[in-house]
């Protein structure tokens, strides 16, 4: 068996830019757990690597540590975030790199922070810490918790247990695993790996036949680029793309076009819309605008008739991608730009046929503090998107990943619609079946199954969370616990 003197003897004496450069290594090996590679042992191996790595003696700051370990898990899941500046590469693409770099290094600085709070002083207290920095992100500065390390487990049978502990008690799972790999006796390490493995190999729930069928929905899914969506010459055969998908002798009860699908007012496509859905209900995504001139990105409802029954103006907006954060700030300094306005949601609207659904767009539905959190509780979620903002490979995987852990989380199913990325519709178990992927376009017709009874975790989101994080906390102050 390895002498154990061995790596700690060469951590010991190696130099420091050599330290941090490993734990950054580490942090980036944690990474690739996320979608779309979705291997979640290497996540406990980078996360152990990490935790350990502050255990033993260190010549820098924890803050130093626990940065470069943040730095590098966000360098390596957030890496989709400089496609945006490549649409229109000529002009904002010099400014992708530094996107990334701004992005991984600021969120860094949660991980940082828990490092430093805790300075190796109670080893087993850094999993609270670092559990904690990330509920931080989730929530602070508007938040975002895209990539919370809990959604590694996405692709395997183990984030059922999401339907009782939610998102942030997955991290804290998940975290405590990885310092378990870091510090438990060896039986017990190749244990918690064979299990890591087990859960890999085991095939999760992908497809589903709903034994009890609301309605049976159209989604269109265009793929088109994002470099012709708002080309003048091009919108009027976009749009006619998506009146052509939708004109089928086929019966269907619903259909649903994708974030902002519509150029036209409003008012001005509502009728021919509704004449080619041959009796179904409409949901589309358009740009509005209110009588005292605010600007929202809006899902509407339109009736067979074609009344417009029914708006939902996006809540959650972009920062700095639809509106400035101190806007009055910028403008002092002369950034001014035409910015969305906030919608009322979270919030749900009766659908004739299906129920109480809750509208979704886009970044919305990445905030498990949002979704599920409305008066009524939804019977469907609805979420149109266009993911052609983030390419075509790492984007788009975590961003359906996310959703499929809301529909698990709340017991809900989730009717997915986008422009590029996966239209589909999830069930509360979050399995799915037939998909267009990012690179299909045409239209696909699924049933919707029933929803669930609400979960534990809907019910009492932090219940067993908080009992998890005590029970930490009390062994950590008794005594260092020998695993």
């Amino acid at each position: 068996m390895l002498d154990k003197t061995i790596p700690i003897n060469f951590w010991d004496q190696a130099p420091r830019w050599l330290r941090l450069s490993m734990v950054f290594a580490a942090g980036g090996l944690a990474g690739l757990g996320q979608a779309p590679f979705d291997v979640p042992i290497l996540t406990l191996f980078g996360l152990g690597l990490g935790i350990w790595a502050v255990g033993q003696s260190l010549t820098h700051s924890h803050f130093a540590h626990g940065w470069m370990l943040g730095v590098g898990y966000f360098a390596v899941t957030l890496t989709w975030i400089m496609q945006p500046f490549l649409v229109d590469w000529q002009a904002t693409g010099w400014m992708a790199p530094f996107a990334l770099t701004a992005m991984a290094a600021g969120l860094a600085v949660f991980w940082g922070a828990a490092f430093a709070i805790v300075r190796g002083r109670k080893p087993l207290l850094i999993c609270v810490a670092l559990f904690a920095a990330e509920l931080a992100r989730t929530y602070l500065f508007t938040g975002f918790p895209w990539a919370l390390i809990g959604y590694v487990w996405i692709d395997t049978p183990l984030y059922q247990l999401a339907a009782f502990i939610g998102p942030h008690g997955m991290t804290l799972l998940t975290i405590t695993m990885a310092y378990w790999l870091a510090h438990a006796w060896s039986p017990y390490r190749l244990g918690l790996i064979a299990l890591a493995v087990i859960l890999q190999l085991t095939p999760n729930i992908e497809a589903f036949a709903p034994p009890h069928s609301v309605a049976v929905v159209r989604l269109i899914h265009p793929n088109v680029a994002q470099a012709d969506k708002w080309n003048p010459d091009r919108m009027e055969g976009i749009y006619q793309r998506h009146i052509e998908l939708m004109d089928t002798e086929a019966g269907v009860d619903l259909i649903v076009w994708p974030e902002t699908s519509v150029y036209l007012p409003i008012p001005m496509a509502q009728s021919e819309i509704a004449a080619a859905a041959q009796g179904a209900y409409v949901i589309v995504g358009y740009q509005s605008n209110s009588s005292d001139n605010q600007y929202f990105n809006t899902l509407g409802i339109i009736s067979p008739k074609g009344d417009l029954e029914a708006e939902y103006h996006k809540s959650r907006l972009v920062p700095f991608g639809e509106y400035i954060p101190f806007a009055g700030l910028a403008a002092f300094f002369g950034v001014q730009r035409d910015m969305f306005s906030f919608g009322d949601g979270p919030s749900t609207v009766y659908l004739p046929g299906v129920g109480n659904i809750q509208p979704l767009i886009c970044y919305e539905g990445i905030f498990p503090q949002f979704v599920g959190h409305t008066d009524i509780r939804p019977d469907l979620l609805v979420l149109i998107t266009n993911d052609a903002w983030f390419g075509k490979g790492q984007g788009p995987a975590q961003h359906f990943a996310q959703a499929r852990a809301r529909a698990i989380e709340l017991g809900l199913p989730m009717v997915r619609v986008a422009n590029r990325g996966v239209s589909t519709v999830i069930d509360g178990n979050g399995a799915y079946g037939a998909s267009l992927q990012v690179d299909d376009a045409g239209f696909i017709d699924l049933a919707i199954p029933a929803s669930l009874p609400p979960t534990f975790f809907a019910k009492y989101p932090w219940v067993i969370t908080f009992l998890m994080t005590l029970f930490l906390v009390s062994v950590a102050l008794v005594k260092r616990p020998r695993i």
